[in-house]
């Protein structure tokens, strides 16, 4: 812009009458008002205060008028030399006019520089206030989320802990503070996991006798201290030897690697712990013990053993249950000594079939238990219809195939005995349907009913009647096979001939040794 304004000021001076000269200088002239006019222009887009391009668009316009009277100058006769005083009073107003355009450029020059200078400031504060920002939203987000991390660790910590104590009553009884069912299950996976060559494993389970009549008698509260009592005390005899659980309810549990010699003195001391007495009560305990692995490869198997043995042991030793078997077969034995005789026997051969099928404790207890009960039924028949000497008739026949329901009936209402309800139910069902009552087949009835069915049969064969003679044992044992498929299963009639035959065997042995004694040489010389 300065350069156009020097132009703009000495330019006219320059033209001569010379063809050509003058309008090349006004040529140059209009080229640099048209670069003043764009940057006056240029600073009202910048921004330039509208007075001060007011100025300079007024000094610009009073330039024109004197720049042409000095080119009409140049191109009269004589051109710019003819005529010196108008030259000079047009150069003096040329140059005040030029001066005047002069400041208001330099003023919109510093106004620019002001503008540059400021912006230049602006665009480093707002750099620096971006910076700034940027710097307190880190540190805002940095807080904020150190502030969440802790938070988060905290709320972590105690979710841990939460699900901690929670996998802790998970496994707790909250009654005893003993493990529980759920732990001995987890326990006793783990153990049974472990190599072979680790001790034998000792699972025992026990359930408290007279713990119904205590609670009934002193109410649940007392009842609930007593199991907390035993509980410390069963916790207390396992000490590190082994783990003591409640399994719910009057139930215990153990569980210990030991060696067989120190198992049993384990087992008392567990039995100890479960016994308290006071005036006119007394609380004990019955137990089954089992194993693993030599006697259960499994945790349910191990379980379900030891349950059976300890309900065994109950059973064996609940005078209860003696109380009422002995009570109905004196019942029996009133109203015909041959059946009493008879379901005797039948107990006898059906637990000892039992034992030889390989049949827990508990389920030999309860299928000799079921033989010695299956026809107590019959106490509610005639005596006319089971001593008749001839066939039944069919009415007959019909009453006397509803005594294994009355038979159901009798054990059922007494608790002692329920668990034989079933096989007195099924002992005179046929394994093709053709029994009764229910005319079940094969497998539906029940293992216990289908050895007492055998047992029975075999007995009434070899036992004499007085309307017909009775048989050997080999032509029972026969008749016996001749019905297996229909009558009866034929895995039981075969375990059970074997028996017999064994026992056959042994007997005759047992006779040939006696008689060999009798004729010793000593007795000869004598």
């Amino acid at each position: 812009m300065k350069l156009s304004q020097a132009s703009l000021q000495f330019a006219p001076f320059s033209a001569n009458h010379m063809p050509g000269s003058a309008t090349a200088s006004q040529a140059t002239i209009l080229a640099d008002e048209r670069a003043l006019s764009r940057g006056l222009s240029a600073g009202s887009q910048a921004g330039v205060p509208a007075g001060l391009l007011d100025s300079g668009r007024e000094s610009l316009r009073a330039l024109e008028p004197i720049v042409q009277s000095i080119y009409r100058t140049a191109l009269e006769p004589g051109g710019l030399a003819g005529a010196p005083a108008r030259v000079t009073r047009l150069q003096e107003l040329l140059i005040s006019h030029a001066a005047t355009l002069t400041g208001v450029l330099e003023q919109i020059s510093r106004a620019d520089a002001t503008r540059a200078t400021r912006a230049r400031t602006q665009v480093k504060l707002g750099g620096t206030a971006v910076m700034l920002l940027l710097l307190a939203a880190f540190a805002y987000f940095y807080f904020r989320s150190a502030a969440a991390r802790e938070v988060v660790e905290r709320l972590a910590r105690e979710k841990e802990a939460l699900l901690g104590e929670s996998r802790i009553e998970a496994r707790t009884d909250a009654l005893t503070n003993l493990a529980n069912r759920r732990a001995l299950a987890s326990d006793l996976a783990r153990a049974i996991a472990e190599p072979r060559e680790s001790r034998e494993l000792l699972l025992a389970m026990f359930d408290l006798d007279g713990f119904k009549q205590y609670n009934d008698s002193f109410g649940h509260a007392a009842g609930d201290a007593l199991l907390q009592r035993l509980g410390a005390r069963l916790a207390a005899a396992m000490g590190h030897k082994g783990s003591a659980y409640r399994m719910g309810g009057d139930e215990f549990c153990m569980l210990a690697r030991c060696k067989p010699d120190a198992a049993e003195q384990l087992l008392d001391d567990a039995v100890t712990a479960l016994r308290e007495s006071g005036e006119s009560w007394h609380i004990g305990c019955s137990y089954g013990a089992v194993w693993i692995p030599s006697e259960a490869a499994s945790e349910s198997q191990a379980l379900k053993l030891a349950d059976e043995r300890m309900y065994a042991n109950k059973a064996s030793r609940s005078s209860a249950s003696r109380q009422v078997t002995d009570a109905l077969l004196q019942v029996i034995s009133e109203q015909n000594a041959c059946l009493d005789r008879h379901v005797e026997r039948v107990s006898e051969l059906a637990g000892a079939t039992a034992e030889a099928l390989g049949e827990s404790e508990y389920e030999v207890w309860r299928v000799r238990l079921g033989g010695s009960l299956h026809d107590i039924g019959k106490t509610a028949i005639p005596a006319a219809i089971l001593d008749k000497p001839r066939p039944l008739n069919e009415q007959e026949r019909e009453f006397m195939h509803r005594h294994p329901l009355i038979g159901e009936r009798i054990v059922t209402a007494a608790p002692a005995l329920a668990s034989t309800a079933e096989l007195v139910r099924s002992s005179h069902e046929r394994v093709d349907g053709n029994g009764y009552p229910d005319g079940l087949t094969g497998q539906d009835i029940p293992l216990g009913s289908r050895i007492i069915a055998v047992c029975d049969a075999f007995d009434t064969m070899t036992s004499r009647r007085h309307h017909r003679r009775s048989l050997d044992v080999e032509e029972a044992l026969e008749e016996l096979r001749r019905n297996i498929g229909t009558k009866f299963d034929g895995a039981v009639v075969e375990t059970f001939c074997e028996m017999i035959a064994s026992r056959e065997s042994s007997a005759l042995e047992s006779a040939g040794r006696s008689d060999l004694r009798r004729f010793t040489p000593s007795g000869i010389a004598g």
